[in-house]
């Protein structure tokens, strides 16, 4: 499947950046391309939504599988214990309280945490052995997207979170059109991206794991999301950097790199990375937070 326009202005120009491969079984290389109009990212060609549906099956997608077999499983468990109470300090710095929506729930462990600080909760999550994961281990029952009342849930919501969602969405203005409509006017959504323009993804360049194609549709940066955001009524109130994202994601791209893990070489660049990022919202992921003004 291949785009003839950009998903968020609607150019028709596209520069090739490079290609990089599929980590996650069966090396398979995909191209990069940008717009020339608002220089977005995207995978292009990229396998149709029902072809992309393997690509998920990995054992290596942990997020899904929840899996804790290798060293970096292991340190992706520890640090998102950390991670998930602190996003749910985090919205509840900037939304009302209330009703909230995760999209792209994975196993639940953010939902779970919400649920216990106060939260009227529900999550959609694609993935059947996911939503059965966090069946059994959070008793949470996760809607598949495609069963999602959009009409019903209109002007309904205080909030949204997408923690690594966004880039996934095969119909960016159509999707993000949905959240918009289902939030309340003031209500707020989250998003978490990989951000491309991070040192450490300059560090790696076709080699940086969260590049990660072709499950990554789009390769955001700030104005990206600025642009996409303004369309649909939302004003940006604020970026937060995703300090462990720097170091998780650079073992995953060294043992991209090199066939193995190298974790001080990791942690050299992870740690360079935030440090370049401090006051600059440009670490190897960010969380913007939005707010529906109309």
């Amino acid at each position: 499947m291949e785009l003839k326009k950009c998903p968020i202005c609607e150019g028709t120009q596209f520069s090739d950046v490079f290609k990089t491969s599929y980590f996650r079984g069966k090396p398979e290389d995909f191209l990069i391309q940008e717009c020339n109009n608002c220089e977005l990212w995207f995978t292009n060609p990229r396998p149709s939504d029902e072809e992309l549906g393997a690509y998920y099956e990995s054992e290596d997608y942990v997020s899904h599988t929840d899996k804790k077999e290798t060293l970096i499983d292991k340190i992706y468990h520890v640090v998102r214990s950390k991670a998930v109470k602190s996003k749910v300090n985090l919205i509840g710095k900037y939304a009302t309280k209330g009703k909230l929506l995760d999209f792209g729930a994975g196993t639940g462990f953010f939902l779970n945490q919400a649920k216990t600080n106060g939260w009227e909760v529900f999550g959609a999550e694609p993935s059947q052995v996911a939503r059965k994961n966090a069946k059994e281990v959070h008793g949470l029952d996760l809607n598949n997207p495609e069963s999602l009342d959009w009409e019903e849930l209109k002007g309904s919501l205080d909030c949204i979170s997408m923690w690594h969602v966004l880039e996934h969405l095969s119909d960016l203005k159509g999707d993000f059109k949905k959240f918009s409509d289902s939030l309340k006017i003031g209500g707020h959504l989250f998003i978490a991206v990989p951000n491309h323009e991070s040192f450490d993804a300059k560090h790696y360049g076709n080699k940086w794991a969260a590049l990660d194609v072709p499950l990554h549709l789009y390769h955001f940066k700030k104005d990206n999301i600025k642009m996409l955001a303004e369309n649909f009524g939302f004003e940006m109130v604020d970026i937060k950097n995703m300090p462990f994202d720097s170091y998780y994601v650079s073992m995953l791209s060294e043992k991209i790199k090199n066939g193995k893990g190298n974790l001080f070489s990791a942690f050299k660049t992870g740690f360079k990375s935030n440090q370049k990022a401090k006051g600059q919202q440009n670490a190897s992921s960010l969380i913007y937070i939005l707010k529906k003004t109309k």
